[in-house]
């Protein structure tokens, strides 16, 4: 049985960053999550018009060519035709979110991005204003080492698993990943799929899915595509993908615009740095981003198209954004009510809101992904890592640790002391100042070596915890690959998320943003 409990305030997470964390308390600079949620879920603001995209026929037709054959029955066939005919006649919105594929379905906060973007749909829809949550496959990227870094737990072994090559080969940087053949990449994960396949539904579909990929000659995107709609069937979801031609020809009239106006372009970008920085954040896009904000796309290849090209726009069929262009050219393509986004992507939109205003395009209100840890039920010690996670590296906890070095450290002061005054010592005019200073290197350093044991502690799972819990030390949400865990625990997994997911929105309307522990039988 799979349940969820409330969690920790994610105002004091440890992992999101403090732009995250303020924007979900709210200020000045960034604005306030709660309000482009109320705005969203009420329905108060609507796109103008439909995205250009859905009256493009020549996109529409041919996608819908291609993605049809995925879905599972003639009614799920008819719904889609029915939701694009409504997308394209502005009579439902869209709630966008994205990311690129990845092993087993890429980390497991892939599910938690779609099962927010399914569930705000829902609220919406049932609102009055009906909305579609719709998928933006990342499948143009190229970070082939980051696609692989996801891991799955294999039950009969007792041990986790990652994909075979890991990086390692040195496989050309340039490679779009969607591209890939499934019979290249996707062998081993067709192989653990097939040995927990007798788990549950899900897992048989999911292993039914990898073997007639791979038999077929698909490519890795279109095996994800098939995997989400399978895992997401008993809710309407759309999937397209970021490296289809036809897709960016649509864009063609904003990419020239972009390009034309590059130089405003990234003044806008630059200004937008300029304000986090002086509200005291970090940037999130660097100048390198900011200078190569398209790429070329072609044959299975990406390159910045500053390194290949300098003069006048190639076809938009051959663009693919970067960085800088992709959110601007998701939303003036889609033009949608609202836009998921967890820490990462909430930083750098946030930096690109000067580009938004420059080129009068729309900024859809963000809403924050949810935030759920899986973890076994029925074990406090469990609880306590999953729900009290956040607490554990507070600011008054850093103060506390330092506040301890700075004792320890003052019971040496006399020993100190003695050793600057003896032979070869210090001279006595410069022996306070001296003294004083070292104690301060040696109490940030004890300091540092408390927070890092603490963070080693809270990172490993511990003597009796599954590794599954905090997989090689990471935050199981970047870690742990999607299908695996859909793999392990089956729909009712998905169901529980889309409850966790209830909650957390339920729970943000009132400005109490919240981690929820997903409790699952041990696999």
């Amino acid at each position: 049985m799979i349940g969820v409990q409330t969690g920790a305030r994610l105002t004091v997470h440890a992992d999101m960053g403090r732009l995250f964390r303020d924007w979900l308390a709210g200020n000045e600079v960034l604005g306030a999550a709660g309000e482009d949620l109320h705005r969203f879920v009420a329905a108060a603001t609507t796109p103008a018009g439909s995205g250009p995209i859905w009256a493009a026929d020549e996109w529409r037709q041919a996608w819908l060519l291609g993605f049809l054959p995925d879905l599972a029955s003639d009614a799920d066939r008819q719904q889609a035709r029915l939701d694009v005919e409504q997308l394209a006649a502005g009579q439902a919105d869209a709630v966008i979110t994205g990311q690129q594929p990845g092993f087993l379905g890429g980390p497991l906060h892939t599910l938690y991005k779609i099962v927010t973007a399914v569930i705000l749909a829902e609220l919406r829809t049932a609102a009055g204003r009906p909305t579609i949550p719709v998928f933006w496959s990342g499948d143009d990227d190229d970070d082939l080492r980051e696609a692989l870094q996801p891991v799955i737990w294999d039950p009969d072994r007792d041990i986790l698993l990652q994909h075979g090559d890991h990086g390692r080969r040195g496989l050309s940087s340039d490679r779009m990943v969607g591209d890939l053949p499934a019979a290249e990449i996707a062998v081993g994960a067709a192989h653990w799929l097939a040995q927990m396949s007798d788990r549950n539904e899900l897992a048989r579909d999911l292993a039914m899915i990898w073997r007639d990929g791979i038999a077929s000659g698909d490519t890795w995107s279109r095996l994800q595509r098939r995997a989400l709609l399978r895992v997401f069937r008993e809710h309407r979801l759309l999937v397209v993908s970021g490296n289809d031609p036809l897709l960016h020809a649509a864009a063609g009239p904003f990419y020239s615009r972009l390009w034309q106006e590059r130089s405003r372009l990234r003044d806008a970008v630059r200004s937008g740095a300029r304000q986090l920085v002086a509200a005291g954040y970090d940037t999130a896009v660097t100048e390198p981003s900011i200078q190569r904000f398209l790429h070329l796309g072609r044959e299975g290849r990406r390159q910045p198209l500053a390194a290949e090209y300098a003069g006048r726009l190639p076809e938009p069929a051959d663009l693919r954004p970067g960085v800088v262009a992709r959110s601007p050219v998701q939303d003036w393509l889609f033009r949608p009510a609202g836009v998921v986004v967890g820490p990462g992507e909430a930083a750098y939109l946030k930096q690109l809101e000067p580009l938004y205003a420059a080129f009068d395009l729309p900024r859809a209100p963000l809403l924050p992904r949810l935030f759920a840890q899986l973890g076994p039920a029925g074990q406090g010690a469990f609880r306590f890592w999953a729900l009290d996670l956040a607490e554990r590296e507070s600011p008054e906890d850093g103060a506390e640790l330092n506040a301890a070095a700075q004792r320890v450290t003052a019971l040496a002061r006399n020993e100190l002391l003695a050793v600057l005054r003896g032979p070869g010592g210090v001279q006595a005019a410069r022996l306070e100042e001296l003294t004083s200073q070292v104690l301060r290197r040696w109490a940030r350093y004890l300091t540092g070596v408390l927070q890092r044991e603490q963070r080693r502690r809270r990172d490993e799972p511990g003597a009796g915890q599954p590794a599954w819990l905090r997989p090689n030390g990471r935050r199981q949400e970047r870690a742990l690959a999607s299908f695996g865990a859909a793999a392990l625990w089956g729909d009712e997994l998905i169901a529980a998320l889309a409850h966790a997911c209830r909650r957390y929105v339920d729970g943000g309307l009132d400005g109490d943003w919240r981690e929820y522990l997903v409790t699952v039988p041990l696999p």
